[in-house]
């Protein structure tokens, strides 16, 4: 264990470098890049507190979710017994894959951190997660509707591949990538039982699984894994290839989607039409660091053999890696952009809102369009909800964006800061402030203009409790009254992490009792109350809350896998390899290896050696070499 964290630290110190550099190229002075505030020791002991309970609710499987053969998983899961936990109440009871992604997160990131029993969880939690690609039966089940094409081909309903065999070196592996939304699928009534992915839960386990593998050191057959279950994110639940719109500006937007067969800007009709609830999206679900660090695993992973895995378009066009990085590019520009139209000035957030933007042509998949043009409404006055909270309030599926925005602001100030909104006619609005530090600063400002930093309900309900005066609440963004409060810990909690997001006049002293008050509300020795809810949802949001307070996350995210080789000469990578490799690092059009959110905010540098000046530690940390030799490589004529 020394040893790996020798090895952490020699990484991390490698990479500062490129931190300057990376401020650099967005124009931004080193010092000028901000730095998340991280809680005392009252932050610490809250995460510890609730990491405990937390994990006190995972149990063996027993059959609950599918087992897989240890055979056909990495080297590193076979000696791993099954854990799951048991969502309770409404839609989500049994096991579903919202709280195994939650748990895989807080584990990966654990075990990347040092902490021996992060790892074995985490482990014991990757194992479950495939055996929910798996499936109950025979059949492949992916987040498909329980055939094998389904899940399989791009060309079959719904739009998407969610699983994906391994082929080449690593064949002897099972599928990987998405899966069915909740176990055991005949909770679910219809034919079939459950079926479909969660977008939701899918990015937060991918992250946990790249956290995971970093704290392993990167081991092959956990790579191909890994990588398969990012292309099938994008694929299935982003819409990569085929299912985006064009900005004027020739930018394009992956909305994500609710899963894989519903939301986003799938089509009322034709062949790839929503299942239900149409041009619906939950800001809720929106991840950026998530998407920023999927991007950067796959560049820093990349290999040859992994082209066979990118789906083709519906044209049968094969798709490149620089294709394929497109979608999480196009995925964070949306998510901002339709926060920025479904928010309050106090932070406040819609459940549910519309994302209408139909094609010309009855069922196609891409067009120019821009989403948000009437967001938060569906069309000129419609609504949508898919998981019976209510459309266009701050409520129970909105109050996640928080802390999902905040670890974007930690993880990736460079790029959470700079961010692209567009207008309602898909221009771009020079006017508009907005980024996740200006987000998060609206939580800390409701507070600090309607409350007092004091561990007493009284001093602080006025921030975030209607019935108690609250202001800003509802806006244009989030019209309808919310039906959940500020005392219910799950609406509560995530508005604290707003604090780590340094506020311009106050500084980090100010902000840490705000935090230390906030905690308070819960008397960790009593856990009795309603800001100290031990029930599973309440706990997911107190953990995932707090690890983000107390540093549990940090800047930059795991570091790049050391060289697979010590031969890195020329002549091995291909014309196409090539190609490929430079358009995911960003080195055409001269972007950064990492871009933000649009190739605009980065000046073009005069040649192409200068590229080295846009990498960013803190996004890709650490190119892989190849991808350096690609960039820099000169191009024959």
């Amino acid at each position: 264990m020394a040893h790996c964290e020798r090895f952490r630290s020699a990484a991390r110190r490698a990479v500062l470098p490129f931190l300057v550099l990376t401020a650099a190229a967005l124009g931004q002075e080193p010092d000028e890049v901000p730095m998340f505030v991280q809680g005392g020791y009252k932050s610490q002991a809250a995460y510890d507190k609730w990491l405990s309970v937390w994990r006190g609710k995972y149990v063996a499987s027993n059959g609950t979710v599918p087992e897989v053969p240890s055979e056909k998983l990495p080297d590193c899961l076979r000696s791993s017994s099954t854990k799951v936990i048991f969502s309770e109440g409404g839609v989500a009871s049994g096991v579903v894959s919202e709280g195994i992604g939650y748990a895989l997160m807080v584990e990966g990131i654990q075990a990347f951190n040092g902490d021996s029993e992060g790892l074995a969880n985490g482990l014991a939690l990757a194992r479950s997660w495939l055996g929910m690609v798996q499936g109950p039966g025979e059949v492949l089940q992916g987040g498909g509707d329980g055939t094998y094409a389904s899940a399989t081909q791009v060309d079959v309903w719904p739009y998407g591949v969610s699983a994906i065999e391994a082929l080449g070196e690593e064949s002897w592996l099972l599928p990987a990538g998405l899966p069915t939304w909740k176990y055991p699928v005949d909770l679910c009534k219809g034919k079939g039982g459950c079926h479909g992915s969660a977008a939701d839960a899918d990015s937060d386990a991918i992250l946990g699984l790249i956290y995971l593998t970093a704290a392993l050191k990167y081991p092959s057959d956990m790579v191909d894994v890994v990588i398969r279950s990012i292309i099938a994110f994008a694929s299935a639940d982003l819409g990569f290839p085929d299912l985006y719109r064009t900005m004027q500006d020739g930018t394009k937007i992956f909305v994500p989607k609710g899963g894989s067969d519903w939301g986003g800007v799938l089509p009322t009709d034709g062949k790839f039409h929503t299942s239900h609830v149409p041009w619906c999206y939950s800001p809720g679900y929106f991840a950026p660091s998530h998407y920023r660090m999927m991007r950067a695993f796959a560049v820093n992973n990349w290999r040859t053999t992994f082209n066979s895995y990118l789906p083709p378009t519906l044209e049968g066009v094969s798709t490149t890696l620089g294709m394929f990085t497109e979608a999480f590019d196009g995925a964070v520009v949306a998510g901002y952009n339709m926060l920025y139209y479904s928010s309050c000035s106090s932070g406040a957030t819609s459940n549910w809102v519309g994302v209408k933007s139909d094609c010309a042509k009855e069922g196609d998949l891409h067009c120019e369009g821009v989403p948000w043009a009437s967001t938060p409404w569906v069309g000129e006055r419609g609504t949508c909800t898919a998981s019976g909270t209510t459309f266009g309030a701050y409520g129970a599926e909105a109050s996640r964006t928080p802390w999902r925005i905040a670890m974007d602001f930690v993880i990736y100030p460079e790029w959470a800061t700079q961010v692209t909104i567009y207008d309602r006619a898909g221009q771009v609005d020079m006017s508009a402030n907005f980024n996740a530090k200006t987000y998060l600063n609206r939580f800390a400002r409701q507070y600090m203009a309607n409350a007092q930093p004091v561990s007493d309900p009284r001093q602080l309900w006025g921030a975030f409790d209607v019935n108690h005066g609250a202001p800003k609440l509802t806006c244009a963004g989030v019209p309808n009254n919310g039906t959940a409060n500020w005392w219910v810990a799950l609406m509560s909690y995530p508005t604290f992490v707003g604090f780590v997001a340094p506020l311009d006049g106050s500084d980090a002293t100010e902000a840490q009792k705000w935090m230390d008050a906030l905690l308070g509300l819960c008397d960790l020795n009593k856990m009795t109350g309603c800001f100290c809810d031990q029930s599973y949802f309440m706990v997911a949001q107190e953990v995932i809350s707090t690890m983000i307070m107390s540093g549990a996350v940090r800047k930059g995210g795991p570091p790049p896998p050391p060289p697979r080789s010590s031969s890195l000469a020329l002549d091995v990578i291909s014309d196409a390899e090539e190609d490929s490799l430079h358009r995911a690092a960003g080195a055409t059009a001269g972007t950064s290896i990492l871009r933000g959110p649009r190739t605009s905010d980065v000046e073009a540098p005069p040649s192409r050696r200068h590229v080295l000046v846009a990498l960013s530690a803190a996004a890709l940390l650490v190119a892989p070499a190849s991808a350096l030799l690609a960039a820099l490589r000169p191009r024959s004529a």
